[in-house]
């Protein structure tokens, strides 16, 4: 991969250069083949879920896709077909429309539910052939109440191949993480007292669709004692000298997810504000400097939960470190002290401690690396300043 960076002062502007190779669907298909189909001995897979949809296909438009030898068949709703059929990279879309309606030349239908298409797709297929890849338990209970047998859970297995990002699929998550920092960018340099947190979010909402992006959530701008709420919604509070001014976004590109915090003081800093700032920073330092592949997912929060214990300030520190971020903000792995699992090369993961103090604010750091062999890679490059 070919980057470069350009850091212009207060413009922050990042220019990255590299091939435009697209995602190459029919390798990606042949890899879930062998690693979820073959080693599930299953003949045909049922996939749900509109990103494991988008990660086969390129599209989110459909509601179930069915994997077999004969390639990958798209269900979408009537609603949803033509914009099926002009994302998709691979495969073909029908159509599932309920009632005796008429329909149009282009579309390709199949009458009845999701679950009767799903069911007729299936016909002669012996239940134990049979796999599916599920959001939910209640959709796996009504697969099976319609093919009238159990089927395959194959959810672990989809969801463990797409863990480990591809080299296209970090580099779509690092033009996402350069979207997002020059809207932080934009969002700084509005900053000034009597801005409200309501008219910062909205700036940076029109940043991303002026240019024709997505966000990957609402984004969060908090002031005050109001950054001490980890998910703070923006609201008409008005900034003031010497507060803290948290900004936590992201951005979408080709379908794929950024996501950064930085938090600031508006003016001088205090010496209080200055040591929880550098105890977060501290401990973002050296849980990050445990990433590599094959360790515990739980050892980097228990090294950024340890020095905030030192700080005295561990009570204050109230989610896990981190979490996965691929076609959606929020995958597997999780950096927690529930965590059994293992990080692998090719997650995917933010760093992210944070302290919040009721009444008074909050302070998160948040950034995203690439778990390598032998440590990681950073993608969020802006910076760290405290005082603005």
């Amino acid at each position: 991969m070919n980057i470069s960076v350009s850091l212009t002062d207060k413009n922050l502007f990042y220019m990255i250069s590299f091939d435009n190779t697209m995602v190459d669907f029919k390798k990606r298909i042949e890899k879930i083949w062998a690693k979820v189909v073959e080693k599930n001995n299953i003949e045909r897979l049922i996939v749900t879920g509109a990103s494991n949809i988008y990660y086969l296909s390129g599209t989110d438009a459909a509601s179930a896709a069915i994997l077999s030898e004969n390639g990958l068949l798209l269900i979408s709703p009537r609603l949803e077909y033509l914009r099926a059929i002009e994302e998709t990279h691979i495969g073909k879309v029908v159509a599932f429309v309920k009632g005796d309606v008429e329909v149009s030349e282009y579309e390709e239908i199949r009458r009845g539910e999701l679950l009767d298409v799903i069911k007729d797709a299936l016909a002669g297929l012996e239940p134990d052939r049979i796999g599916l890849v599920a959001t939910s338990k209640d959709f796996k209970q009504k697969v099976e109440e319609k093919l009238g047998a159990q089927v395959k859970d194959a959810t672990k297995d989809f969801t463990l191949v797409r863990r480990q990002k591809e080299d296209i699929e970090i580099k779509m998550m690092i033009m996402a993480s350069r979207i997002a920092e020059q809207a932080l960018r934009r969002a700084v340099d509005m900053l000034e007292p009597g801005i409200t947190e309501a008219e910062v979010a909205s700036e940076i909402i029109k940043f991303f669709v002026r240019r024709g992006h997505t966000f990957s959530f609402y984004p969060i701008v908090a002031f005050g004692e109001h950054s001490a709420h980890p998910h703070a919604k923006p609201s008409l509070k008005k900034l003031r000298e010497g507060e803290f001014v948290k900004i936590d976004i992201g951005a979408k590109y080709n379908g794929y997810c950024s996501d950064i915090t930085r938090t600031f003081v508006f003016g001088r800093a205090s010496s209080r504000q200055k040591r929880l700032f550098n105890a977060v920073l501290r401990a973002q330092r050296e849980s990050m400097n445990e990433i590599k592949s094959n360790i515990d997912a739980v050892k980097p929060y228990q090294t950024a939960y340890k020095i905030l214990k030192e700080e005295g300030l561990a009570k204050y520190f109230n989610h896990g470190l981190g979490h996965g971020v691929g076609i959606d903000i929020h995958e597997n792995p999780y950096l927690t002290y529930e965590s059994k699992e293992r990080l692998l090369t090719g997650d995917v993961v933010t760093v992210e401690p944070g302290v919040y103090l009721a009444g008074y604010g909050g302070i998160r750091i948040e950034d995203m690396v690439v778990v390598e062999e032998n440590g990681y890679r950073l993608i969020t490059l802006f910076d760290k300043e405290f005082e603005i």
